[in-house]
């Protein structure tokens, strides 16, 4: 027995196979009559395609990939389309002999087909058309679950490993893939008007900073102003307290000099409103509309 197979043991008298497989390679003796039924130990590939290219297989190969045409299928919306695929199996030992019980040597290809064609077929029906386009990564999960489903069922007698699955092609009418191309001319000129209008946030955006930057510019100078003024005033209004305390001392002094005059009981204050009225007139100048007392 070569590598890469697994066998059942014929028992030509009885038509009987051997309640173990033989899973070690090697020769053989298995008697007068008797045979080896063999199978593929290693992943063999089954394809739903209209093409035979890219079909990985010898010519001379014992065990050639099962090859049917493309999925016929619905989606979730009730739109029919064909769908490629391809995936990876593998049969276990402890499969081999209910498998022949059941499908002799040969027959259990079609049946994986079937079972393959029906798990594929459920999962195609979950999804609406849209998704076939836009998440092929959820379905193909979906897909490789629902395969892994139907090829493992030990209490059926059924075990073989499922892996690699690719969801290649995916025909829909023609009305749908021309909406499906004028959807995603719509999203990509959707994209552009979100880009120019994230540029024209950013540019307004920039504008509006530098309008602040400006506003709190005049606010500070216009408070530097204010406050420049109201010190200027809180010196003035200082001196001005003090230039009229002194006059007054000056004014209380003059009139303690007029005390002495007798003439009348009011004679120092009529003296000092005159020499008043006399120091107006001296430091008064024609600009001026009023008199400095």
């Amino acid at each position: 027995m070569e590598q890469g197979k697994f066998s059942l043991e014929l028992m030509w008298a009885t038509q009987d196979i051997a309640d173990e497989p033989v899973v070690k390679p090697g020769v053989k003796f298995v008697g007068l009559g008797n045979t080896l039924l063999e199978y593929p130990s290693t992943f063999q590939t089954m394809y739903f395609t209209a093409s035979t290219r890219g079909v990985q297989a010898t010519k001379d190969s014992q065990f050639k990939p099962i090859v049917r045409g493309p999925l016929r299928s619905r989606t979730l919306d009730g739109l029919e389309m064909y769908v490629t695929v391809s995936f990876q199996w593998k049969l276990e030992p402890q499969a081999l002999v209910p498998l022949y019980e059941i499908l002799s040597e040969e027959m259990y290809r079609d049946e994986f087909v079937r079972f393959a064609r029906a798990a594929l077929i459920k999962s195609c029906s979950k999804y609406p058309a849209d998704m076939f386009f836009t998440n092929r990564t959820t379905i193909s999960n979906d897909m490789l679950e629902e395969l892994i489903k139907r090829f493992d069922r030990p209490e059926q007698g059924l075990v073989a490993q499922i892996k690699g699955l690719q969801l290649q092609d995916v025909d829909l009418p023609d009305e749908f893939d021309a909406e499906i191309g004028n959807t995603q001319s719509q999203m990509q000129e959707l994209e552009v008007a979100i880009a120019e209008r994230d540029e024209k946030e950013v540019s307004m955006q920039t504008e509006l900073l530098v309008a602040q930057q400006k506003v709190n510019e005049i606010l500070e100078r216009a408070e530097g102003l204010a406050e420049s003024i109201r010190l200027k005033n809180e010196a003035e209004v200082e001196q001005l307290l003090i230039f009229q305390e002194r006059q007054a001392l000056a004014n209380a002094a003059i009139l303690q000099q007029f005390e002495n005059d007798t003439d009348t009981p009011d004679a120092p204050f009529v003296r000092l409103l005159e020499l008043m009225e006399i120091r107006a007139l001296t430091e008064h100048t024609q600009e001026n509309l009023m008199f400095n007392v």
